[in-house]
């Protein structure tokens, strides 16, 4: 509808006016008020990046002073990933000056009291030590080596694994840092107790026998206890807050980390059979075929072609020997699963039909 204005009296004419004057002004109003606040809203968001982006830093920042590295810690990642394991043909030690040093089959590395000497099978090799010079030995994969520390320790390192550890322990506490799976018989020292440190978690110990496993490609981290008492410390992250988990452990059980679930469980276990491969064989007990095909893959770093009516959840019991002869695993494996096994060596696969 239009409005004729000639047709209206003045004072209509005046009226008519003033309504529409006051309908625009309540328009401006209302256009203001709607810029307030689209400001008001932009400023809010902005307060909001500011506040999740200062929580974030101070986050991360009480976090790393709530558990400050060491220079064992701070060392151990500079050094390669135990992926480049696999490029390896012997075990090798490096010392704190680079050189390297290849290990025979067989030959136990060995330090002398306060770590001033060092032997590697029949060679004597002279040392300086320090409690800030590391040594580093890495393990091919279908290998495994025995070490004995500067203060008595005797640490078996397992296929495909990294041992870094100072040449002498004098400090107030003894620390190592492991990639991969190793067995400890920690020489006892009440005054200066023994740390294993991985990227997980750590584990505290006094004078005992344990195997821990933390391969970066596994889904968990274990340790078995066999002798003595260690104690499980695993630093459980989330976004706003930290919460550290313990627990001890004693004879017979075993602490299991679940690197997705964030969840540790302990259980009773035949840690006997966990801890066989220092003495060198894989024993199971009844345990699936696809369990200890697995098992072998990772020590060989090979690759197991299945057929498919092999029944991967079939149980056996029973030891193998670990060697290198891919031929003599393939050889017992068709024994025990009545199938035939075919080697590639150049490919590394054994076929399972």
């Amino acid at each position: 509808m239009q409005i004729n204005f000639r047709q209206l009296s003045d004072e209509e004419k005046k009226s008519t006016k003033e309504k529409i004057h006051h309908g625009l002004i309540e328009l401006q109003k209302k256009e203001v008020r709607r810029n307030r606040n689209k400001k008001l809203f932009t400023v809010l968001s902005s307060a909001a990046c500011v506040l999740l982006v200062t929580i974030f830093v101070f986050y991360n920042t009480s976090d790393s002073k709530s558990s400050p590295q060491s220079d064992l810690e701070r060392f151990a990642e500079t050094q390669p990933s135990i992926d480049s394991n696999s490029n390896l043909d012997n075990v090798s030690l490096i010392l704190q000056d680079q050189k390297t040093i290849a290990v025979q089959d067989s030959s136990v590395i060995s330090y002398g009291k306060n770590g001033t000497k060092l032997t590697v099978g029949t060679q004597t090799i002279n040392t300086s030590p320090t409690s800030s010079s590391f040594n580093t030995v890495r393990v091919p994969y279908g290998k495994r080596t025995q070490i004995v520390l500067s203060d008595g320790t005797t640490v078996w390192l397992n296929s495909g694994s990294s041992l870094i550890y100072p040449t002498q322990f004098d400090g107030s506490i003894r620390e190592v840092y492991l990639n991969g799976e190793a067995a400890f018989d920690v020489s006892h020292n009440k005054a200066k107790p023994f740390f294993v440190k991985t990227k997980e978690c750590n584990v505290r110990v006094l004078g005992t026998v344990f195997n821990v496993s933390s391969y970066a490609e596994d889904q968990t981290i274990q340790t078995a206890l066999l002798q003595g008492k260690v104690r499980i410390t695993y630093n459980k992250k989330g976004f706003m807050s930290n919460q550290e988990l313990q627990q001890d452990l004693t004879p017979g059980m075993t602490a299991t980390i679940d690197k997705d679930t964030k969840q540790l469980k302990v259980e009773r276990k035949d840690v006997t059979s966990i801890l066989s491969w220092r003495d060198g064989y894989f024993t199971f007990k009844s345990q699936s075929l696809g369990t200890i095909l697995n098992k072998l893959s990772k020590y060989y770093k090979i690759e197991f072609i299945k057929s498919a009516n092999l029944n991967l959840d079939a149980n056996y019991s029973g030891s193998l020997a670990l060697n290198e002869n891919l031929n003599s695993l393939a050889s017992t494996l068709s024994s025990i699963t009545n199938n035939s096994c075919t080697v590639n060596a150049n490919q590394r696969t054994i076929t399972i039909k």
